[in-house]
């Protein structure tokens, strides 16, 4: 009986590892999906003072995070993603 008990939970241990490595790996491919998204909104943020600028960026940014979304597997990136979008939209409607 403690010899199963060991194997138990032994068992246990490595789909503990398991899961906290694919979490990891899950993280390293959204920071890379997320890389260039963020940076076409944060271009367009930087430029909200200046709607010539700002506004053909617009189409580009929500291209990029629409693309992000789509291969985010992290539900914090998702949300992350929205955030970038929300910053995106204002920059958006103040530059129609």
């Amino acid at each position: 009986m403690k010899r199963a008990l060991g194997v138990i939970v032994v068992s246990l241990a490595c789909l503990a590892c398991e899961e906290k490595q694919k979490a990891m790996e899950n993280l390293a491919h959204d920071q890379e999906v997320m890389k260039v998204a963020s940076a076409a909104a944060n271009e367009v943020v930087r430029n909200a003072t200046d709607c010539a600028v700002a506004k053909p960026l617009v189409p580009e940014a929500y291209r990029q995070i629409d693309e992000a979304k789509k291969n985010a597997r992290a539900a914090a990136s998702q949300q992350i993603l929205d955030t970038l979008k929300a910053q995106v939209d204002r920059v958006a409607q103040l530059c129609p």
